[in-house]
């Protein structure tokens, strides 16, 4: 094994990463999974230095998290938290706290996703007493962002605050050399994503509104995923202002949906479901009702399901994917 291959994972990450952003975890998930049992397999498996296989688990560990990633907006729930544990280990094992903070964090948001609120909080604590002290301002920005998400969740008011006062000031601090690669994507309008989110599940409809709309001005096009869950969410917290008007919001809604295109995201259609909570203080409007034929036929929200259906489940054979290698397990 040589550090061309061990760069070889990483720049396939970064490339799975791309397609997962602009096309949902769904669109290439298989292809990642095949590169994990032929390229990865045998890397792990092969003859290395101390040295070289740290660096080597600490690739494992970013793409296995990746994976994961595709693996929950695929709707693959049990096979993303496979994934994620699995990258926890492979950080573990390449020293690297950071890398298992990421897991981590991962995990806490997946947590909070399947609306295991108290455990997402849990582990997002967990993360940051690990890395106290080693902590790049960047990765503060993102465990601050994480806790902020869950207590949120929880209602948190005051304390989600605070969190999100914390991500805030270490992001003005960020562009640390020593920053993670992949942190890199967690910039100001990320920033603006989460606090939206965060917004919306506190009723704080006009700070949703707000911040969504900050993220839309400013986010790449090819984050295409994130596009479209801001533009729902943005629709779905005008909904919850005192100037709720339910024919804006509709219009919002069809224009993202257009401008989605085909993107199979299981995320994307939980936040459409959330949309639709929104909507129903308003469902003897008109305009409400047509949204909601409009929603229950969208493509946006068909597609993934035959997508998802249409490919292998791995689950039957979870130890074959990015497995440990058993030098590593012994030491």
């Amino acid at each position: 094994m040589s550090d061309t291959d061990i760069a070889a994972i990483d720049r396939t990450c970064v490339l799975f990463a791309e397609l997962d952003d602009e096309f949902g975890g769904a669109h290439a998930r298989t292809s990642a999974v095949q590169y994990l049992h032929s390229e990865i397999g045998p890397l792990l498996q092969s003859d290395y230095t101390a040295k070289r296989g740290q660096r080597l688990f600490g690739a494992v560990a970013r793409f296995t998290a990746q994976a994961g990633a595709m693996a929950e907006d695929a709707a693959l729930h049990h096979l993303a938290r496979h994934y994620f544990l699995q990258s926890l280990t492979f950080a573990h094992l390449g020293s690297d706290r950071l890398l298992a903070a990421h897991a981590l964090i991962l995990l806490s948001h997946h947590a909070n996703l399947l609306g295991q609120y108290g455990h997402a909080l849990e582990l997002a604590c967990i993360a940051t007493v690990g890395t106290r002290g080693e902590a790049t301002p960047a990765v503060r920005t993102r465990l601050a962002a994480a806790r902020a998400r869950a207590l949120a969740s929880l209602g948190e008011e005051a304390a989600c605050a605070r969190a999100l006062h914390e991500m805030e000031e270490a992001l003005q601090h960020t562009g640390h050399r020593g920053d993670p690669e992949w942190m890199a994507y967690f910039d100001a309008s990320e920033a603006d994503l989460q606090i939206a989110h965060c917004c919306h599940d506190l009723g704080q409809g006009r700070r949703a509104v707000e911040h969504a709309r900050r993220f839309l001005a400013t986010a790449p096009r090819s984050r295409r995923r994130n596009r479209t869950i801001a533009g729902l969410l943005q629709a779905g917290a005008q909904l919850r202002t005192t100037e709720a008007d339910p024919l804006a919001a509709g219009a919002l809604v069809r224009t993202t949906i257009q401008q989605a295109g085909h993107l199979y995201s299981a995320r994307v259609r939980i936040r459409l479901t959330r949309l639709r909570a929104d909507l129903q203080p308003y469902a003897a409007n008109r305009s409400v009702e047509e949204l909601e034929n409009f929603l229950a036929e969208t493509p946006l929200a068909r597609d993934i399901r035959g997508r998802i259906n249409s490919r292998p489940d791995e689950r039957s054979r979870p130890d074959r994917v990015g497995g440990i290698p058993r030098r590593a397990a012994a030491r």
